[in-house]
């Protein structure tokens, strides 16, 4: 059952898949913050393949890490939205987003929207900008990862 969809926007053309697993996890940190991580798993058959790339038979995931001052569960609500330019935290660090296609690599300039919730079901928008899937030499344009699903908050504390 697909939760939604994960596009990837590269320079020759649009990758689709469907996403099989999407979760909200949370763990609390020092000063009561906590850090709460959107991931999205794509589904191992993609809706829409380019030629470069389909040898490869990707299955991709997508995360981001923010700090939020309350759980999910009390935090998450329609029309939010948070950015996180970086996803490496050089002051700590950490790396605060991951994007796996064949190589793990880090989002940039992401945002996530709330676009809707039901209990502990959250509709997001998750959008970044990471390396091509199939040039990491950075020699093509970086392309922009959007993954708009139906996250469900695990609600007990990993």
């Amino acid at each position: 059952m697909s939760l939604g969809i994960m596009k990837l926007h590269r320079f020759n053309g649009d990758e689709i898949f469907d996403v099989e697993s999407a979760m909200i996890t949370y763990e609390k940190c020092e000063n009561n913050v906590y850090a709460t991580t959107f991931r999205a798993d794509a589904a191992k058959v993609p809706i829409q393949t380019l030629p470069d790339t389909v040898s490869l038979r990707a299955k991709p995931f997508a995360e981001v890490t923010l700090r939020l001052e309350k759980p999910p569960s009390l935090m998450l609500f329609a029309g939010q939205s948070f950015t996180l330019p970086e996803g490496y935290d050089k002051s700590t660090g950490d790396y605060r987003t991951n994007f796996y296609y064949c190589e793990h690599e880090t989002l940039e300039e992401n945002e996530i929207v709330i676009l809707g919730r039901n209990g502990t079901k959250v509709r997001a928008r998750i959008t970044g900008m990471v390396i091509d899937v199939n040039y990491y030499d950075d020699s093509k344009p970086r392309m922009k990862v959007v993954v708009e699903a139906e996250f469900t908050i695990n609600l007990s504390f990993t």
